[in-house]
């Protein structure tokens, strides 16, 4: 299968042994994402970059990764004019509109967002990290269907693949429709519905068995592959993607 630039990661992603494919691009995309952000020479120095960080901030998760990063004077710096940005619209935003009235239970009152909720919403849904990973996993799932529309070894790939997290299978099940031709499309769908059933079956066996040995009246028994059971469960179900561990 000939490589190029744009299909290496996802080349190397389905050459790995995992849970999903989608889930290792994703997570190494983060990783890149992570160190553009706040790593060595890292893009916040940059005054469009500064702007962007401090207009849409970063999610939860993003801000655990980037407080485990070692740099913590980048984060302060980061936190400081997001902070400052934050309290010059919010200060705006309560001079814009009153305070909210009470709502009578006996009159019907048409909702309204007030200017502070609109805001803050708009703060819960942005993140620059989310927004960096993005665009360019949305472009390497495209190129899973350009791969498979023209590579007959990644189609040979595709199908002994483990599958894919619950959140992936459902990406590309529909997005299959938009990129792929009628003749492949039948065969990708058949097979990615496949995948997906047969090793989120092969998972959730591992889960019964990892159940029955922390049952006493299994622990003479072999552990086959359910010491891992419980991190393959969480990908396969998209509640979490989790680090590789040892076995």
């Amino acid at each position: 299968m000939k490589e190029k630039i744009n299909t290496i990661p996802i080349q190397d992603a389905f050459a790995k042994d995992c849970e999903c494919p989608a889930c290792a691009m994703y997570q190494k995309l983060e990783e890149n994402a992570i160190h553009y952000t706040i790593g060595p020479g890292a893009s916040y120095m940059e005054e469009d970059i500064r702007a962007q960080t401090d207009r849409e901030g970063f999610c939860q998760k993003h801000f655990r990764d980037l407080y485990a990063y070692p740099n913590k004077m980048g984060l302060a710096l980061m936190l400081k004019t997001h902070m400052d940005k934050t309290i010059k619209e919010l200060e705006e935003a309560m001079e814009e509109a009153p305070l909210p009235s009470s709502n009578s239970m006996f009159r019907k009152a048409k909702p309204v967002i007030s200017p502070v909720a609109a805001y803050v919403e708009r703060l819960e849904r942005e993140c620059f990290v989310c927004g960096y990973i993005r665009q360019t996993f949305e472009s390497y799932l495209r190129t899973i269907f350009y791969l498979y529309e023209r590579e007959e070894e990644f189609r040979q790939q595709f199908a002994r693949s483990k599958g894919f997290c619950t959140s992936h299978y459902k990406e590309l099940f529909c997005l299959a429709p938009k990129y792929l031709k009628k003749q492949r499309l039948e065969q990708f769908l058949r097979e990615l519905n496949q995948a997906y059933l047969e090793n989120f079956k092969r998972v959730r066996d591992d889960v019964e068995w990892f159940i029955c040995k922390n049952d006493y009246r299994y622990q003479d028994e072999p552990w086959k592959n359910a010491r891992d059971a419980l991190q393959r469960a969480l990908t396969k179900t998209g509640s979490m993607i989790l680090p590789e561990e040892e076995p």
